[in-house]
């Protein structure tokens, strides 16, 4: 029997996973962490399984039946994590009320402290031998327990997701990917099956600039009545919409804080605001993407026919995408800096700014500043690109595309432009992208650039197909992912086989 951590597994797909890997290979749940909404379900289901809520394992809050003893940390195990606690500190933006003002370096430090010593305490008392995820981890307290799992060597599983909605891909850990499609990809003869009409469909579309909106933020886009990710609600409806919202939580919720917020109090540090203090940080975000917008604006120009660019298409903050995916790169002005310095001579440096981070409904503003703008355009070589200016436009005059993990570098691939990666993105592997680690790495891609080299259309279709015989039917974030045609059942009966088969 194998003991299982179980870490943001939830809906019912994710219930039915466990049941059928404890049915099959004998992994036995013995922590689950997930939304509120699960605790009820997963504790009828298997009910010697410790369950934390997601948002209250990030905030700190302790679960009253996990009772093991919290150990003292020491100075080795520090410096073993350091790398470890800069991704999660800068995680910790998610969790800022303030707009990137009220959750101190020194607050973040302490709350660090006490997650690992936490996370240390849960691995000592209950000993998995196995820790799932669902996907890469991104908030917070999921990260430190992948960072602990490494350092003591339990084994990790997760999956990815790709740019084709309803297929993933089982992985030990972002960073390492996928050791078979590399394998197919070295060998295609070995691939056992042709690609499937979904991947063939997926392919044609992509080819012809047709490729999907991210699961995540079209459901965003529905949810909040905007027609395109480009559209801009009013001040006044945003501040209705936001007034609305808590006129809703309070009706649900009383004077108590919602359960599936990430937010931390000022007032009261290990715990999450109240009605007012929620509302508070809303509003006030609003206005200083408002403000942020206009800084933004100011700076923007117009591209300039003719001219040798590379385009950097700033990633929505704070999200998986960048941190963790992007590792150290997770800071974005890093990216700038080490294009600015090794462009060609005579080429401008492109930046785009993602097209929700100013959006009134999301968290921008704690991960953008008026200084982060400025200093970016102060680069002579270095300019921002209206925000009307279409981005397909732009990828398709690029002599190259830049990002950390972007669908806009799959979109480059499949119009023959070669993207520089900073990142952990899905289609790491495939032929015409670059990944980069050093300023040494970026000054031999931007030779090959130069020298002519491109994706060609056969080795996107062939990567295609090795990604086709790596991937399974599924979904990894059920409230936020919308998959229409998947069959549940049939996703998680392939989902939990291949987890099986990866662990073997």
């Amino acid at each position: 029997m194998k003991r299982v951590f179980y870490i943001e597994c939830s809906g019912g797909i994710w219930r039915d996973i466990a049941d059928r890997c404890r049915d099959q290979a004998q992994w036995q749940p013995v922590l689950w962490t997930a939304s509120h909404g699960d605790a009820q379900q997963i504790q009828h289901q298997f009910p010697e399984t410790i369950f934390i809520a997601g948002t209250d394992a990030a905030l700190g809050i302790p679960e009253p039946t996990a009772t093991w003893s919290l150990p003292a940390l020491d100075a080795p195990l520090l410096k073993a994590l350091a790398s470890d606690e800069s991704i999660v500190l800068h995680m910790m933006d998610r969790m800022d009320p303030s707009c990137g003002s009220g959750f101190s370096h020194d607050a973040r430090r302490r709350h660090y402290h006490r997650l690992l010593r936490y996370w240390l305490g849960a691995m000592d008392a209950l000993k998995p031998d196995l820790i799932v995820f669902s996907i890469a981890p991104h908030i917070v307290f999921d990260y430190l327990v992948l960072a602990i799992a490494r350092h003591l060597g339990i084994p990790t599983l997760m999956f990815e997701r790709i740019g084709l909605p309803g297929w993933v891909y089982p992985i030990a850990d972002f960073e390492s990917g996928s050791a078979k499609l590399r394998g197919y990809l070295a060998n295609p003869s070995s691939q056992p099956a042709p690609m499937q009409k979904a991947f063939r469909e997926w392919l044609d579309a992509s080819t012809r600039g047709q490729a999907a909106v991210p699961a995540n933020y079209q459901k965003k886009l529905e949810r909040y009545k905007l027609g395109n990710s480009q559209q801009m609600p009013s001040l006044l409806r945003s501040v209705v919409h936001e007034l609305k919202r808590a006129v809703v939580l309070f009706k649900k919720n009383g004077i108590r804080p919602a359960q599936n917020t990430y937010l931390r109090s000022q007032k009261f540090p290990h715990g999450r605001p109240g009605p007012y203090e929620a509302l508070r940080s809303r509003l006030t975000g609003i206005l200083k993407k408002r403000q942020l917008m206009l800084n933004h604006d100011a700076i923007a120009v117009a591209p300039i026919s003719g001219e040798n660019y590379v385009l950097l298409g700033l990633h929505y903050q704070p999200e998986r995408a960048t941190v963790p995916m992007g590792g150290a790169f997770g800071d974005q002005t890093l990216i700038v800096d080490m294009l600015s310095a090794c462009l060609p001579p005579g080429w401008k440096l492109y930046v785009k700014e993602h097209p929700w981070q100013l959006q009134a409904f999301g968290r921008g503003e704690v991960q953008r500043s008026h200084e982060f703008y400025a200093s970016v355009a102060a680069r002579p070589n270095v300019v921002f690109i209206r925000r009307d200016v279409s981005t397909a436009m732009l990828v398709r005059g690029a002599r190259a595309v830049a990002t950390v993990t972007g669908s806009i570098g799959w979109d480059a691939l499949c119009s023959g432009i070669p993207v520089i990666l900073f990142g952990a993105a899905w289609y790491r592997d495939c032929q015409g992208a670059y990944p980069i680690l050093t300023a040494n790495d970026l000054h031999k891609t931007f030779k090959n650039i130069e020298s002519g080299a491109i994706p060609s259309p056969e080795n996107i279709k062939a990567f295609c197909s090795a990604l086709a015989n790596v991937c399974v039917p599924g979904t990894l974030e059920p409230e936020l992912e919308q998959i229409g045609t998947l069959n549940p059942e049939e996703a998680a009966r392939q989902m939990s086989a291949a987890l099986i088969a990866f662990s073997c």
